[in-house]
């Protein structure tokens, strides 16, 4: 966050209009306003328990002359939604022609889950690669966060030299020393032990799909591609989902992301990280179904 925090200062200026799709990640808003810039909206698409992009409202809102920057998430968080190249080549090609810079944040790129292929959006084309700047790290996927290290990927050598201006300009540009050894090593290294997490990840996902199936069957899980992250619809409960999280937490203890926070429809919906052991995933989700039996009969 600290380097798109500083592209954002750098690549755009005070009052511009910063577009994402939403909902997505909280923290992209706060990198917009805390920096003076106005944030444009477009919802996503939500019908059969899936995502899409409404491409005449991006087109809208990408022709505005005051929008300069897209910040793009992909794996999208929190829906978990792997984007594919076609949807990749049709939003970059939006954004190129109406001269938007394109900031990927591909942060959970590495936890694709199996079955389904992350793209880069800068290996999409050439044209696109020279307007696109890319966001990694390996904090997320080797639980590094720490560390506070991230690298940025930024094929256009003018671009490339702003950017390497700003982070200097921000003082972000200096990483320490375990934070290099440590990446180095988690990303030659770290294979085996990455494999091994996704398989256990897929486990708990199952888990949690068959708990809610059988145990809360009015909660509906969306269908995610990566992440680790579960976006749970909420709206067979209640159109309060930000009262039922704070009942929950005061009830049981169990502490959910309210949907409100990520934008778009996310008021309807909570997210649930199952990145932990099964037991304590077990203990969560009999804790989850505790404090919605609770708020249904306080409600009913």
């Amino acid at each position: 966050m600290p380097a798109i925090s500083s592209i954002v200062r750098k690549m755009t200026k005070a009052g511009d209009k910063v577009l994402v799709l939403a909902p997505v990640y909280n923290i992209f808003y706060n990198s917009i306003k805390n920096n003076q810039r106005e944030v444009l909206v477009s919802e996503l698409f939500y019908k059969d328990n899936g995502y899409s992009i409404e491409f005449d409202d991006v087109e809208k809102k990408l022709a505005d002359s005051d929008t300069t920057l897209m910040i793009f998430c992909n794996p999208h968080n929190p829906i978990g939604k792997v984007w594919d190249k076609q949807v990749l080549k049709k939003l970059g090609t939006l954004c190129v022609k109406h001269q938007v810079l394109i900031l990927s944040d591909e942060i959970h790129c590495d936890l694709t889950h199996p079955g389904h292929q992350y793209i880069p959006f800068s290996s999409v084309s050439e044209e696109i690669a020279q307007n696109c700047i890319t966001c990694v790290a390996p904090t997320k996927t080797f639980n590094l966060a720490g560390i506070q290290t991230s690298s940025i990927i930024v094929p256009n050598s003018k671009i490339r030299k702003l950017v390497h201006r700003g982070i200097n300009t921000d003082e972000v540009a200096e990483p320490n020393f375990f934070a290099i050894e440590a990446a180095i090593s988690a990303f030659t290294q770290g294979e085996p032990w990455l494999q091994a997490l996704l398989e256990y990840l897929m486990a708990n996902k199952q888990y949690l799909e068959h708990y809610l199936a059988s145990e809360l069957p009015q909660l509906r899980i969306i269908h995610s591609e990566a992440t680790y992250l579960a976006w749970i619809d909420c709206r067979n409960i209640t159109p309060n989902v930000s009262q039922l999280c704070k009942f929950i937490r005061k009830e049981t203890g169990l502490y959910v992301s309210e949907g409100a926070i990520y934008g778009g429809n996310g008021h309807d919906f909570i997210r649930l990280n199952y990145a932990c052991p099964k037991k304590r995933l077990t203990d969560g989700l009999q804790r989850l179904k505790i404090g919605i039996q609770a708020y249904q009969r306080v409600n009913d």
